[in-house]
């Protein structure tokens, strides 16, 4: 399952519609998803465990999303894990109004704000957590909505479990979270997919953190073996060289066939591909928002080509780095 916009047609040369309401400012804003290789192979690792999961043969509750850095395209992957499996979902049964097969949260937005996950549950699912009092004030109407979340989601059928944002939980909230996200995935039969910098550690040591208290090792006990967390590894593409000839330049081949520009030839893009990299960094939370924001400068500007100038314009709008060939400042 593919959610991308729709290409609109390139309007002819002498065609009067202001530039501002030309449809493929819009289109060039949102390129949509760009399958690296890292991606390609996470939705298919998804789909194979989730098939296994489903199958209930060999479980695997939890899934680790990681990378080496911020802005590779985590986010992305874990989005459209869920879209992809309601698709099939959708799919098989048809579009079903009081089925939920997959259900997203996310970590509270700053470090310090503590973690109430079967609120985030249940406003995903729907119920307002307040009611008003008799002054018509606003009043949460439970502490703990484990129970009224488990119920629905044992009804609605909910398969997949995204949580993304993991490294941003207090410290004294991981083996909280764990343990709560583990009794969702035992009562449900849910598949946890978590996204954050390092989650793969952070799971596996709330994992291995829970044994101590069940069995201490002694001369006479085998030590315990850490329980492994499957990792879907999403890291910043790699610059053209002789170890990787064609990544980057898949990718921003793939960016070139999206553009929709009067005088766009194919395959233009690659012209700047070094230039591209050396703004970006390789990293997508920066290629596909450069490529739109030039896609759409050269639309507003009457350019309808992207260009050096073209590109570097649109990385001061982004404020990324401009550099020259000699990687200066430009």
């Amino acid at each position: 399952m593919r959610h991308q916009p729709c290409p609109p047609p390139i309007p002819a040369a002498d065609d009067s519609t202001p530039d501002e309401d030309d449809p493929r400012v819009r289109y060039h804003a949102q390129l949509g998803l760009v399958e690296t290789t890292d991606i390609a192979t996470g939705l298919k690792t998804a789909r194979r465990l989730l098939r296994l999961n489903g199958e209930r043969r060999h479980p695997c509750q939890h899934v680790a999303i990681d990378s080496d850095c911020r802005g590779t395209g985590k986010r992305t992957l874990l989005h459209h894990i869920g879209l992809a499996h309601q698709g099939r979902r959708e799919k098989l049964h048809g579009i079903d109004d009081d089925r939920i097969p997959v259900v997203c949260v996310n970590a509270p937005p700053e470090q310090g704000s503590p973690a109430d996950w079967s609120a985030a549950l249940t406003v995903f699912i729907g119920w307002d957590l307040y009611r008003s009092d008799t002054e018509q004030r606003p009043v949460q109407r439970m502490k703990d909505f484990t129970g009224p979340a488990v119920h629905v989601m044992r009804h609605a059928r909910t398969e997949v479990c995204l949580v993304d944002g993991i490294d941003r939980l207090r410290t004294e909230d991981l083996q909280p979270t764990f343990d709560f996200f583990d009794y969702l995935a035992d009562e449900l039969g849910l598949t946890v997919f978590w996204s954050g910098i390092g989650s793969s550690d952070i799971l596996r040591e709330a994992r291995a953190a829970r044994f101590p208290a069940l069995r201490r090792p002694t001369e006479a006990t085998a030590p315990i073996r850490p329980r492994s967390v499957p990792t879907l590894w999403i890291n910043r593409l790699p610059p053209r060289c002789k170890e990787h000839p064609d990544e980057w330049v898949s990718t921003v081949a793939t960016l070139d066939g999206r553009l929709r520009l009067r005088h766009h030839k194919p395959g233009s893009l690659l012209d700047y591909e070094k230039d591209i990299y050396r703004i970006t960094d390789g990293l997508m939370e920066h290629l596909t928002p450069l490529v739109g924001m030039a896609g759409q400068l050269a639309i507003l500007d009457r350019a309808e080509a992207i260009t050096r100038d073209v590109l570097h314009d649109a990385a001061r709008y982004l404020d990324l780095p401009v550099a020259d060939e000699n990687d200066k400042a430009w």
